[in-house]
């Protein structure tokens, strides 16, 4: 397997604008703004009976200034470190100090770790049984909820947190195989793998997991496949995330409210996801102190709630969405076609609410950078090394649909936390491999 396999393009594929602008970093952003945008919409005069039936009362809500002033300052912090991040991928190869040596002395000792990194078809047959591994818990939690939870909608909430989260898996190893996959056969595989995992990740009830299948997907297209066919790609994809949001979101609240699903209904719910979260943050904004009200237990909490119990026995903490919940006063139990849910309700807050909640200014700023900080890097890097594109692929599709949500959750602080070690690794072992001639989609 030449050096060539490794790397991701060609020098003119990366001059395509198409290429450049689907990158995970300038879609976050135009989805970052666009969400927030949705709130100052007029959708609420079209879907107000649908809003009305899912109990969101806040149509026509518009934030504070000092809202909004916060919501542009995480995205100038987002960028810097963004750009941060590009620079460090760039002066990767010119590591000096007292590390240097050690450095050269590993990187030198793991060149078959190098060339096994380099091959593609060891990825892809890594990619299938990572993916074999996630369907199979998505089967598992099937026959332990007794049917699919998009249509008995109660059983969510005793879904096990463990297998639920090896099945979140697909959104990793499907983006694997669609980067290794260079012969026609694997292709069709991967294609077919690809909408089994969206079809079983719908079924375990929760819109948002068959979305990060698909936008983790995408952005592992956009690196393998070629400008002039990339377009119909993005649309193809695009609309598979429509119907997969629209049609889990419709069947889930439906089961929820009481509503009759329809299109009117995947409108209301795009306003009133969009208007709820900012609502929220809002709220957050005006009743927290600039330093923050958790002191860091957020974060702790929302750690701790994703440990197993063999390393972290007994009660575990709600992680922070639900802790918002209560500090936003919001219901403590709920009734689901005849079954009281004695549980909190969980409460989205955009991807500034948990931290402003927990660190305030300081939290917000952290976290902005980090984030922009680890994609930049990952978004650099990856069009030279071929296995770091499902890690950036995967952590953007996380960072995109906490937009809506935050990041303060055990799924998502676990997939930081891999990046982290990606790229610490990639700094300490990975030789920058020239971007040459690849065969692409």
């Amino acid at each position: 397997m030449s050096d060539r396999d490794a790397a991701v393009g060609t020098a003119a594929d990366w001059s395509s604008r198409t290429k450049r602008w689907l990158q995970p970093f300038p879609v976050l952003m135009v989805i970052y703004f666009g969400y927030f945008a949705i709130v100052y919409s007029g959708f609420w005069r079209y879907t107000y009976q649908e809003l009305m039936s899912l109990s969101t009362n806040i149509m026509g809500f518009q934030p504070a200034l000092g809202t909004v002033a916060l919501y542009v300052l995480g995205a100038v912090v987002m960028l810097l470190g963004f750009m941060l991040g590009m620079l460090l991928a760039r002066r990767r190869d010119r590591l000096s100090g007292p590390w240097s040596g050690m450095v050269s002395g590993l990187a030198g000792s793991t060149g078959r770790l190098g060339a096994a990194l380099k091959s593609k078809t060891l990825w892809f047959w890594i990619g299938i049984v990572g993916w074999l591994i996630g369907f199979a818990a998505v089967a598992v939690q099937w026959v332990a909820s007794g049917g699919a939870s998009l249509t008995d909608i109660g059983t969510r909430w005793y879904q096990s947190p463990i297998i639920v989260f090896i099945a979140m898996s697909q959104i990793f190893f499907v983006p694997v195989l669609v980067a290794t996959a260079d012969r026609p056969w694997q292709r069709w595989v991967t294609g077919f793998l690809f909408v089994l995992s969206i079809l079983g990740l719908s079924a375990l009830g929760a819109r948002n997991i068959p979305a990060k299948a698909v936008v983790s997907t995408f952005f592992a297209v956009v690196y393998v496949a070629r400008p002039k066919s990339l377009a119909r790609m993005a649309i193809a994809l695009g609309i598979v995330l429509v119907v997969a949001m629209g049609v889990v979101g419709a069947f889930s609240k439906s089961g929820i409210y009481g509503t009759p699903a329809s299109g009117k209904l995947v409108v209301a719910l795009t306003y009133s996801d969009s208007v709820g979260s900012v609502y929220n943050l809002d709220r957050i904004v005006r009743m927290t102190p600039t330093l923050g009200a958790y002191g860091g237990n957020l974060l702790r909490d929302s750690i701790l709630a994703g440990v197993p119990r063999t390393i972290f026995p007994g009660a575990k903490p709600d992680y922070a969405n639900y802790q918002i919940g209560k500090y936003l006063g919001g219901r403590q139990n709920f009734l689901i076609e005849g079954q009281l849910i004695n549980r909190g309700v969980s409460l989205a807050a955009t991807l500034l609410g948990p931290a402003y909640a927990d660190l305030g200014l300081p939290g917000v700023i952290a976290q902005m950078l980090l984030v922009g900080l680890m994609i930049g890097y990952l978004q650099m890097r990856a069009r030279s090394w071929l296995w770091l594109v499902p890690f950036l692929a995967a952590l953007g599709s996380y960072v995109i649909n906490g937009v809506n949500v935050g990041l303060f959750s055990p799924p998502f602080l676990a997939a930081i936390a891999l990046s982290l070690v990606v790229i610490g690794l990639d700094l300490l072992f990975g030789r920058r491999i020239a971007v040459e001639p690849v065969r692409s989609v």
